[in-house]
Order: structure tokens, then sequence, then C-alpha cells
């Protein structure tokens, strides 16, 4: 009862006016997902100002971190890789405060509500702040800061495993980023290693994260072995695909990725569980566990229902891309005989958010609903105990109670929901790439150009794109 006791005076104190200050602080918080729809279509209409104005409406103060990632995704695709770079530093930052420091304000959220606590964010999502950034500094020609980007990968991965979060043990995609990045900075050594990880990574969490391990990946790993020496790793990696015969000396590379669609987003739903006569109200962690369990049974016949409590949860919603792969055919900007016409390369699935984004919900969703409970059960307490004091306090009370009652809806929204991609090596020179999406059973899904992409002789460069 001693919370019960604490919030009720914290009421009483706060009075009419701090009450109704508290309401709509709270209020403003709670319509992030609101905010988030509108930023999303200021990033699908590529009106970046607009979107940036959005994030502008974040509050700093409980969702920091949310603030510069979804400020770091729109600068990078708006082309401002230096300020994208540090929105996303400011962002790492904030990211070791928080998982390796304590929530400060966990027993507040306890008393009130979710969304006062520090936004942290999901493991998966704080690894692809690297992916991002080893982008931005590719496309300043900037090798060196993205190798660093690069080395800083397994560090991050180590804290977020430190912090206890189980599901996520690594990201087999970016491991394949880094060594693609060392590979094309020529340290053979690192890329080897990190090719070797991205395999097993892959291998080993192909039924977890629903993505199979990409033919590109085997014939990468095999030539940088055959390079270092080590024939019997080239062998074995090759034993896997067919790679075809090298490509000739001195074209160029694109390694292309597909950014599609949007990762699954969190929306409110209220849930109204039964307190029957017959349940202990004085234990409420115990009583919440009871509750917990009659989220999805059928009411109880025979035994009268007491009260019925309203808590509102956060519940993950997908929006699948209506694309699974692409087709991409290069078109010289400046036709010429030594410029192939008329080739094609079809993109694989390198990364999928949709599992892991589900994952990570699943993970703390438990613990949400518990406390949940345990929050609303003394609230109820608290508005018995004021209603016997004095009347209007209990309404106060009451008031309070149900406009602070509101889900945790807050996530990296912008981010997209799967990774497409394709390798190009083609002569020097600049060419439009003709995009063609279509769904699983073939059929095709849109079109779209990538005008003006370079191809310099020797060189392997790398571009992402925004598919919607």
């Amino acid at each position: 009862m001693g919370e019960t006791s604490r919030l009720y005076r914290a009421v009483r104190l706060l009075g009419l006016g701090a009450a109704v200050f508290c309401v709509f602080a709270l209020s403003a918080c709670s319509s992030y997902v609101n905010q988030s729809a509108v930023i999303k279509q200021a990033l699908l209409a590529e009106d970046y100002p607009e979107a940036l104005g959005g994030v502008e409406k974040i509050d700093r103060d409980t969702s920091g971190l949310l603030y510069h990632l979804e400020r770091g995704l729109i600068l990078h695709y708006q082309g401002e890789y230096a300020a994208s770079n540090e929105a996303f530093e400011q962002a790492d930052i904030l990211l070791e405060d928080l998982y390796t420091k304590s929530v400060t304000r966990e027993l507040a959220a306890l008393a009130v509500t979710d969304i006062i606590t520090k936004f942290r964010g999901d493991p998966f999502e704080a690894v692809l702040v690297n992916y991002y950034k080893i982008l931005n500094y590719l496309q300043m020609n900037d090798m060196e800061g993205a190798l660093v980007e690069c080395r800083r990968v397994n560090n991050k991965l180590q804290m977020l495993i430190d912090a206890g979060e189980t599901y996520f043990v690594n990201d087999p995609f970016v491991q394949y980023l880094t060594a693609m990045v060392y590979r094309a900075a020529y340290d053979l050594t690192d890329a080897e290693v990190s090719f070797r990880v991205a395999v097993d990574a892959y291998r080993e969490l192909k039924d977890t994260y629903l993505v199979d391990a990409p033919e590109m990946l085997f014939c990468d790993a095999a030539e940088t072995a055959a390079v270092l020496g080590d024939a019997e790793a080239a062998e074995e990696y090759a034993s896997h695909v067919d790679c075809g015969e090298p490509s000739p000396m001195g074209l160029g590379t694109l390694n292309l990725f597909l950014e599609c669609g949007y990762v699954p987003h969190k929306k409110e739903e209220n849930l109204f569980l039964p307190i029957y006569k017959d349940d202990d109200p004085d234990d409420h962690q115990a009583l919440a566990v009871t509750l917990a369990g009659r989220r999805h049974s059928a009411r109880r016949s025979g035994v009268k229902v007491d009260y019925l409590l309203r808590v509102a949860m956060p519940v993950l919603e997908s929006t699948p891309a209506p694309f699974d792969y692409a087709v991409v055919r290069p078109v010289a900007q400046s036709p010429s005989l030594d410029r192939p016409q008329g080739m094609s390369a079809q993109t694989v699935l390198v990364e999928n958010l949709d599992p892991l984004a589900h994952m990570a919900f699943q993970e703390k969703e438990g613990r949400i609903l518990i406390r949940a409970i345990v929050r609303n059960l003394a609230k109820y307490a608290a508005k018995k105990g004021a209603d016997k004091k004095d009347e209007g306090l209990g309404l106060l009370v009451n008031i309070f109670n149900v406009a602070t009652e509101t889900a945790d809806t807050r996530s990296w929204s912008t981010l997209p929901e799967k990774i497409l991609m394709t390798r190009l090596v083609l002569p020097e020179g600049v060419y439009d790439l003709k995009v063609d999406l279509f769904d699983a059973a073939g059929g095709e899904r849109g079109t779209f150009t990538i005008p003006g992409v370079e191809f310099h002789k020797g060189r392997t460069s790398f571009l992402n794109h925004r598919v919607f």
C-alpha cells in the first residue's frame, strides 16, 4: 500500500493546476505515434525540411536518443552526411550512457506512465546506427572514418549483450558490410575475419532472423581467403555456391542496398482486465501476475466482477513492403561499344528487420504488462482512498489516472523493414540504374530509376536507396 499512499499524496500536493499541466505534458509525449506519421509522410514525399520539422517536436528530455536517431536518418537521406554523422554520434553517446547506467525514472514510471522513462530503443536499432555512419563516411570519401566505424561495431555488440539483451547476439549484414569496406580499403586480414564472422552469423541465425546467407558473401569470403593463401578456407566457401568466372580487371564495382518500406511500428491498445470479488486486492504484485494471465482468457462464469481495470499497452504492427526483390538494369548515359547493354542484376535479402522488431518487443512485453497492471492497481486504490476523504479529490485523482494511462509507443519508426542488396560490375562511366520491383510470385510492383551513378575504374563504391 506504500505506492498507493505516495501516489495519493503526490496528486493531493499537485493541486488542480499542476495536475492539468502534467496531463498536457503526458499528452504531448504520447502523441509521438501521430508525429511519426507526419515525419513518414514527409519522408515519402522527400520533403526533408518538413520531416526535420517534425523531428524537432520530439521531446528531448525523455526521448533525446530518438530525436538524434530520427534526425540522423533524415539528414542522411537529404545528403547532409557530415550533419547526419554528428546526430548519430550524439545518439551513440546517449546509447552508451543508457545501456551502462540505470534508468533514473523507473520508480516514477511505475507510479505514472512508461513514457516518462528515458527512451533507449532496441539493440538492432543501435547497430544500424553504425550502418548509416559507415555509409555517410563512404559518401564523403572518408575511408579512414568508415574503417573506424567498422571497428566500433563489435564493441557495441558486446555492450548490448552485456546489458542482458537475449534475442540479439549479432547482425550478420552489418558484419558483411564491414568486411566489404575492409576489402575495399585493401585491409584483407580484417576483411577475412569479418567475412568469416558474417558467414557464421548468417548460418547460426538463419531460423531466427529469417535471412539466408547471400551467395555473394561466400564468393567474397572465398576470394579473400584465396588471396591470403588459405586454400582450404577458400575451397570450403566456394563449395556452397557457383561463383563463376572472376570479373575482368579494371572495372568499377557498386554494392547497392535498397532499403524497403518501414519497420513495424507501435500503437496503443486498451485492455480491460476483470478483477473478481474473490481476488486479493492488497497484494498488487501477485494480483498483477493473475490479471496478466487473463489477457487472453474468457470471463469466469459464476463469479461477480468487482472492477474492470483499463490498461494501455503498446502493440506492434507490421507494414510489409509490397515487393520482395528487385532487378537492376544499368543504362549508360553515354552509350558506347565498350559498355555492356541489356545486363541486369537481381537483389537478395540481406537484412530483415521485421522479425528483429517482433523479437525485441516480445522480450519486453511481459514486463511492460506487469508494470502497467501494478501501476493501474495503485492508481485505482488511490482513487478509492481519495473518494473516502474528499469526493472532489477523488474526481481529480480519477482524471489524473485516466489522462496518464498512456502506452509507450516510441520507436525508431522511420527505419526500413528490410534491406536488399545487389552488385554491379561495369566499365568506368556514368549510368542510370533502372530498378524493377517484383513480389514473391514474380508480379511487377513498380519501377523507378536511380540517375547518375558513377563507376570508377578499379574502385568499389557503396550506395543505398530508400524505396517505399
